[in-house]
């Protein structure tokens, strides 16, 4: 063979080299992650830090990446979103466990697959100093103004019981949130049991004046994702996969706040000192915990006895808990047992 067809055969045979070797490289490269057809979903959440992880997971993509399309709908508060899961009109929402009591008590057609979010500190006992009270024992004999509701009414006699003070050695009176912070300052009440940002408020209106008490080491009160049940028997998978975008928010939270704190002001134009606020009073944290269970039935039996429902039975609460997502998701959060 002559020289120069050996270098044309030569240059052949490179080349047809070069071709196999690219495509056995691209045969080998992972393929990127297609997102594919988006599930439509609507949660509605009540207003404030507590829509954090899911104002977090829509605005850095995370339900895009589980295939959702997912709606968010914020509400004044979780009670009003927890309606609006009722009436149709989202497919999930947030449920407080006082509000989930009072609703087990007329319905059973809804459930709870996940807690999110709980709290030591989100209600709030605040004080004037100037009229003795320094103390959550000096609470005794006093004026003590909360809001109409089953959750605040109920800590007000939890944290009274916690410091042994005899519930009915206290006057409560009820206020709107609004008139809270002004009935302190003025002469209608001595002390206050109040969210945010309202215990910020009146903190600010009485500098020097006011006190905030310690918090409870009894009362958890905790934030939960609940759905109807039909929707659940339907949509499991969905379910699962809110799970996974909400879990990896949840993540962001804990590992950075400056930046979830920066999302949320972006997203909802308010100002970052109250999201500060309710940040550090609340721990965002997937778990289905068998204490909730006990939570659950203290509540109820202190409404049947305080006439906040006519019933006369506490609930079998394991009834109220869809635990197949969980169980697919974070099944090491899960001590509940059916």
């Amino acid at each position: 063979m002559r020289t120069k067809d050996k270098i044309i055969l030569r240059n052949v045979l490179e080349i047809v080299l070069l071709l196999n070797l690219t495509v056995f490289s691209a045969s080998c490269q992972k393929p990127e992650k297609s997102i594919g057809p988006q599930e439509k979903v609507s949660i509605g959440i009540g207003s404030g830090g507590l829509a954090m992880p899911f104002i977090i997971a829509r605005e850095k993509g995370f339900f895009l990446e589980e295939g959702l399309d997912a709606t968010i709908r914020v509400y004044p508060s979780a009670i009003k979103a927890n309606e609006a899961m009722y009436a149709g009109e989202v497919d999930s929402s947030s449920l407080v466990d006082s509000r989930m009591v009072l609703d087990s008590f007329m319905r059973d057609d809804f459930a709870v697959f996940a807690t999110f979010a709980y709290s030591y500190d989100n209600i709030k006992v605040i004080g004037r100093k100037d009229r003795g009270i320094g103390k959550p024992a000096d609470l005794k004999g006093k004026r003590i103004g909360t809001v109409v509701g089953m959750g605040a009414m109920f800590f007000v006699h939890a944290y009274l019981i916690e410091h042994e003070i005899d519930p009915f050695a206290a006057k409560i009176i009820v206020f709107s949130p609004t008139d809270l912070p002004g009935a302190l300052e003025g002469d209608k009440v001595d002390a206050i049991v109040i969210y945010e940002p309202y215990a910020s408020m009146a903190l600010k209106a009485l500098p020097g004046k006011a006190v905030k008490l310690p918090q409870s080491d009894l009362y958890k009160q905790t934030f939960n994702l609940s759905v109807m049940r039909s929707y659940a028997k339907e949509h499991p998978e969905v379910l699962k996969k809110v799970l996974k975008a909400v879990e990896k928010a949840i993540t962001l939270i804990q590992q950075n706040g400056d930046e979830s704190i920066a999302v949320m002001t972006k997203s909802l134009n308010s100002g970052e000192d109250l999201f500060v606020s309710v940040q550090d009073d609340l721990v965002f944290e997937f778990s289905l915990e068998h204490s909730l269970l006990t939570i659950l039935e203290d509540q109820a039996r202190w409404a049947i006895a305080n006439k906040f429902t006519d019933k006369t039975k506490v609930p079998n609460y394991l009834d109220y808990f869809y635990l197949d997502a969980m169980k697919a998701v974070k099944p090491e959060a899960i001590s509940i047992i059916k």
